[in-house]
């Protein structure tokens, strides 16, 4: 790169770029044709890479290497050496690679002075990127998020509405391009920073000059695009003379500009906004002087980035010149793996998943803030080896250098060992991690560990014995013995390298953890405590507070007890007996799940002893088609063996389709079915026919002889009213199927083998009242008041027509209920009113078939109650009763077949009936039945 000095005596050329200079002779200083003619050809060569340089911006990208970052510098105060960490996507403000001297000496600057203005029609997003200059890694970051300042805060300028019309005036002025020295990255890097920060590259070059934004914003007048804002800043780009801005603009341009609101975003100077248009022109005007006489107040307007793993390369290489490129590249990897190796011991501390564990333990934050001190000053140390090296004679470098690696493989700082030591600490910090997710108590003392056995609210306990985290590591001893004995390896550290966490250690963490499923009735806990008794990663088992077993085994997957049969209420289970007979017992626990599929249930228990046990054990009394855990410990003469916990279902009992119902006769129904399906291996024996009848508790059942689907009921009296069927299996019967109502047109009920309360619920479920015909019946009061609830639900009160052989129960029941009706009220129903409704019936009180009985019954029955009311006054209200159904036309039947044995009461009868009833009389005198002739029409 080209610095072009003028000066009144001499015009000096220095190309600084790789890193040599040519100076031209002064007037003193004369030079033959031929020297002269080849150091103006060489300045001519300069003078065009200079032009090349500087014709465009972006030519200067390709001018470095293809892994170096160009990132916009959005507003942030960026110098040369500064320090970036890509990870954290962010400046180290105030840290520099190189001290002002060093940066000052090897600057090279290039002007390049370039002014344009830009009118943007586009306010997307990524206009907004590409006028910015942004690149595809600060685009892939959320805009909100960008930190932006000066004109780079366009970037979060809010969005056009739809009833906004804008324009953005884009002014962009750049003034030098400053570089570091290509020498200077070839030197070597510095010791004390390289490896002290978790930066990954550095700035090499910055772009100086600014930026500003003029966003115009007006009421959009119409759904098509104006283009008045436009056209007005066109004018502007063609002048910063305010005046002759206003001067150029039309009357129509001047009246829509003064309307419109400006937003300002500007690299120099500080500007209130929103301003109005005339102030925004001003402003504009004033660009050009802004940067100063001399561009002092320039800002970066973009940056480019080394790796810093390059550098250390690159400076290597040309430090170790005369080296073999295998040592130089041992060398490369040993110095890239230690300041990984730090880089990940401060991600471990600084991690937010592992601060919470961090900080419960100082002992563990400790030894890694020592161990990543132990890293950086033996990473200083190696670092210095290398540049003590750079100044020793070239044939003496490659012997210095092999003893150096040397060194390092022996040492306790070796990548195997480090790596091994960092590995551990990562594997206990996962563990605690594990504990702290799955809810794991973990405790630091003796006495924290015994105040939760002793006191704890389950049980069972198991512990699992960790390591101790207040014992001395060993490893950071050493390490620190061979940082103070200046790297003299001692005889017993020349073996010595960290105890690794085994894999078989780790399965037993992550068998414990698993094993914490049964949380709810176990207690599960890690100690972080140090035992005499008990070592590292082995579990114990307490319980009531007692210790059970020192050594617990977990996870066991042993052949030893093996499921053989699953049935639908029980499991058959093999139990084995290993060769030598060590078990002394089985231990076999089970329990329900729930129907979510909860563990909840605690656990049932089955102790076999292993010295008389049979074969083949069974667990019974399980429900079909179910869910269960199942789990066992072989308890030996020095340790319990803890299996996993397994899952397995009951072999589900079918249920039969629901019945259909074909009533045969009053007494006969004949019901089918569809088969339940069953696996073959439990096929259905026969199935149960269950029925429901009237006023009965519980379902009386009949069995079919086989499985076939169909069945004929013989049930007396229509009380059948539901009917349901099960399928029975070897071990046990399924659950009933639907139940299919049976339809009845007339309850036939014998209320001495029945409850009223019971046939209440039934005549609820009706949908149609149906008529009762009674065939027996009970005087108790309880049921006489039982009888009256039913009165309600039905339409008809009957007999059956051989109560008419046993009238005077049948008498006294009505009596008994129209006694009861008359002192029974309630707000909701009036039972007076309704067992009058339920016996006002043509042929009451018998069905309309048996019409011969009703006449004898109806006047013995008038006559049972006339008789009773002279002789019981409470019968009164039942006279009262009677004397309504006459209303009713329900007292005196339409033909009176019957020979009148009581002729008053028939008399008087009559005289209650108004309705000329036909009456027909058989064997009676002339002179009795003229006054009944005399009262009744036929």
């Amino acid at each position: 790169m080209l610095l072009l000095k003028v000066e009144a005596s001499e015009i000096q050329y220095t190309y600084l770029f790789p890193h040599y200079a040519i100076h031209l002779p002064d007037k003193e200083e004369r030079k033959s044709p031929d020297e002269f003619g080849e150091l103006t050809a060489r300045v001519t060569e300069l003078e065009a890479t200079s032009k090349r340089l500087c014709k465009r911006f972006e030519i200067h990208c390709n001018d470095f290497p293809s892994d170096v970052i160009e990132m916009a510098a959005l507003g942030h105060p960026l110098s040369l050496g500064m320090l970036y960490d890509s990870q954290k996507k962010s400046f180290c403000q105030g840290i520099f690679m190189w001290d002002e001297d060093t940066l000052a000496r090897m600057k090279v600057s290039l002007p390049r002075p370039q002014t344009y203005v830009k009118v943007l029609e586009n306010d997307s997003l990524q206009e907004r990127f590409r006028v910015l200059e942004m690149s595809p890694v600060l685009q892939g970051v959320q805009t909100g998020q960008i930190k932006v300042s000066g004109a780079s805060a366009f970037l979060n300028h809010p969005e056009q509405s739809q009833h906004q019309e804008r324009a953005t005036l884009h002014y962009r002025t750049t003034t030098r391009l400053d570089m570091l020295s290509q020498r200077l990255l070839q030197e070597a890097v510095p010791s004390a920073l390289v490896g002290q920060t978790t930066a990954t590259h550095v700035i090499i070059a910055v772009f100086f000059g600014a930026q500003a934004f003029f966003v115009f914003d007006g009421d959009r007048s119409n759904h098509e695009k104006n283009a008045a804002i436009v056209d007005v800043l066109k004018i502007m780009t063609s002048t910063f003379c305010p005046n002759h801005i206003i001067s150029n603009l039309s009357a129509t341009e001047k009246a829509k500009s003064s309307l419109l609101a400006c937003s300002l975003y500007i690299d120099v100077g500080d500007w209130k906004s929103p301003v109005s248009f005339d102030k925004a022109v001003e402003v504009y005007g004033s660009l050009p002087t802004l940067l100063g006489s001399k561009d002092e107040q320039a800002v970066p307007l973009k940056v480019w980035l080394y790796p810093l793993k390059k550098l250390n390369k690159i400076s290597m290489c040309a430090a170790l010149s005369g080296v073999s490129e295998n040592l130089i590249q041992r060398a490369e990897s040993i110095m890239e793996h230690l300041r990984k190796q730090i880089r990940i011991c401060q991600d471990i501390i600084k991690d937010y998943i592992h601060v919470n564990v961090i900080m419960q333990s100082q002992t563990l934050e400790d030894k890694l803030v020592g161990f990543l001190e132990l890293l950086q000053e033996y990473q200083t140390t190696f670092q210095k080896g290398i540049t003590d090296i750079v100044h020793i004679k070239e044939g003496k470098r490659e012997k210095s250098l092999q003893d150096l690696l040397k060194r390092h493989s022996q040492s306790p700082f070796s990548a195997e060992k480090t790596d091994q030591w960092l590995e551990n600490k990562e594997t206990e910090l996962k563990i605690l991690n594990d504990f702290r997710a799955a809810n794991i108590t973990v405790v630091k003392s003796q006495a924290e560990l015994q105040q939760i056995i002793s006191h704890s609210q389950k049980t069972r306990v198991m512990c699992l014995t960790l390591y101790s985290p207040d014992v001395e590591d060993y490893f950071l001893t050493a390490l620190r013995q061979y940082i103070e004995s200046d790297h003299v390896i001692q005889n017993d550290s020349l073996q010595f390298r960290p105890v690794s966490i085994s894999d078989k250690e780790i399965i037993k963490v992550q068998m414990f953890i698993a094993a914490n499923e049964d949380a709810e009735q176990t207690k599960f806990i890690a100690a972080l405590v140090t035992s005499d008794d008990f070592p590292e990663y082995s579990v114990q088992f307490y319980r009531d507070g007692r210790i059970a077993s020192r050594n617990v085994t977990l996870g066991t997957k042993s052949g030893l007890v093996q499921i053989s049969n699953i049935k639908h209420t029980s499991v058959s289970l093999k139990l084995n007996q290993p060769e030598p007979k060590r078990i002394e017992r089985y231990v076999v626990e089970y329990r329900a799940l729930g129907d979510d599929g909860s563990n909840s249930n605690t656990w049932k228990q089955i102790v076999f002893d292993a010295k008389i046990i049979t074969e083949t054990c069974m667990i019974s009394d399980l429900k079909p088609g179910h869910q269960y855990q199942l789990r066992y410990i072989f308890v030996e003469q020095d340790c319990m063996n803890f299996s996993r916990i397994g899952n397995f279902t009951t072999v589900v009992a079918a249920t039969p389709g629901k019945p259909l119902v074909n009533k045969l006769d009053r007494d006969t129904l004949k019901v089918t079915w569809l088969r339940a399906e069953t696996d073959q291996d439990f096929p259905v024996l026969r199935y149960n026919v269950e029925y429901k009848e009237a006023g009965l508790e519980g379902w009386p059942s009949v069995q079919t002889e086989g499985p076939e689907c169909e069945c004929t009921l013989t049930v007396l009296h229509s009380t059948c009213y539901r009917v349901r069927v099960s399928a029975v299996y070897e071990d046990i019967t399924s659950q009933p199927s639907e139940e299919t109502p049976v339809p009845v047109d007339v309850w036939n009920i014998n209320l001495s083998k029945r409850k009223s309360s019971i046939l209440l619920e039934v005549l609820k479920l009706q949908t149609e009242k149906k008529p009762v015909e009674l065939i027996d019946w009970t005087d108790e009061e309880s049921e006489v008041k039982g009888y009256l609830q039913c009165l309600p639900y039905i339409s008809q009160l009957r007999f059956d027509r051989f109560v008419y052989y046993k009238k005077q129960s049948s008498f006294q029941l009505l009596v008994n209920l129209a006694f009861a009706a008359s002192k029974f009220k309630t707000a909701e129903e009036n039972y007076t009113e309704m067992f009058t409704s339920v016996c006002s019936y043509t042929s009451f009180p018998f069905s309309e078939n048996y019409p011969k009985h009703q006449c004898d019954f109806l006047l013995d029955l008038y006559s049972h109650v006339k008789d009773g009311a002279e002789l019981e006054e409470r019968d009164a209200g039942s006279v009262s009763v009677f004397v309504r159904l006459k209303h009713k036309r329900c007292c005196v039947p339409e033909r009176c077949k019957e020979y009148l044995r009581g002729l008053s009461d028939f008399i008087q009868l009559i005289l209650f009936d108004r309705s000329n009833s036909k009456v027909r009389v058989h064997t009676c005198s002339y002179f009795a039945i003229m006054p009944v002739v005399g009262m009744h029409q036929s």
